[in-house]
C-alpha cells in the first residue's frame, strides 16, 4: 500500500487546523466569555452604578412629569441633549433649567447661540422648583438614554 505525499500534506494539515480550531475555542471561552456581561445580542453591557441607574429612574419620572417631553424628543437623539454634561458645566446646565430668564440677562453667549439655533427668543426654561438634585436626574437620565 502506498501512501502518496498529497496523503501526507492532507493529513499534517487536518491536525494543524484541528488543533488551532481547539486552541481559539479555549482561548476564547476562557478569557472573553462573561454570561454577566453579555447580552443576547452578543454585546458588552458596562457595570453601571446602581446609584446611578436610581438617578437616571428618577430623572425619567421628572422628565415626563415636568413636561420636558413637550419639546425635546429623547428618540430622535439629535446632536443638542447627547453629552450634555460634558459640553456645559453642570453649574451652568442647572442656572440654564432652573431660569434661563437670568442667563439671557446676562447675554450669556451659550444661551445667545442656543436661542438662535432652536429659533427661540424667550425663556423657555423656567423651573425654580427643581433642586439641584433633581436637574442632576433629569441630566443623567438624558445623558444615560
Amino acid at each position: 500500500m502506498k501512501i502518496s505525499a498529497n496523503t501526507i500534506f492532507g493529513s499534517i494539515i487536518s491536525v494543524v487546523l484541528l488543533f488551532m480550531i481547539s486552541w481559539m475555542v479555549r482561548i476564547q471561552t476562557a478569557t472573553d466569555y462573561n454570561p454577566a456581561k453579555h447580552t443576547l445580542k452578543g454585546e458588552i453591557e458596562e457595570q453601571v452604578d446602581p446609584l446611578l441607574l436610581l438617578s437616571m429612574e428618577r430623572g425619567k419620572d421628572l422628565w415626563m412629569n415636568e413636561g420636558c417631553n413637550s419639546c425635546h424628543k429623547l428618540a430622535f437623539r439629535d446632536g443638542f441633549r447627547r453629552g450634555l454634561k460634558e459640553r456645559w458645566e453642570i453649574k451652568w446646565l442647572i442656572q440654564y433649567i432652573k431660569d434661563e430668564q437670568v442667563l439671557i440677562n446676562q447675554k450669556d453667549v451659550d444661551v445667545i447661540t442656543l436661542n438662535a439655533e432652536w429659533q427661540s427668543n424667550k425663556s423657555e426654561h423656567n423651573n425654580p422648583k427643581l433642586s439641584e438634585s433633581d436637574i442632576m436626574d433629569i441630566l443623567n437620565y438624558v445623558d444615560g438614554y
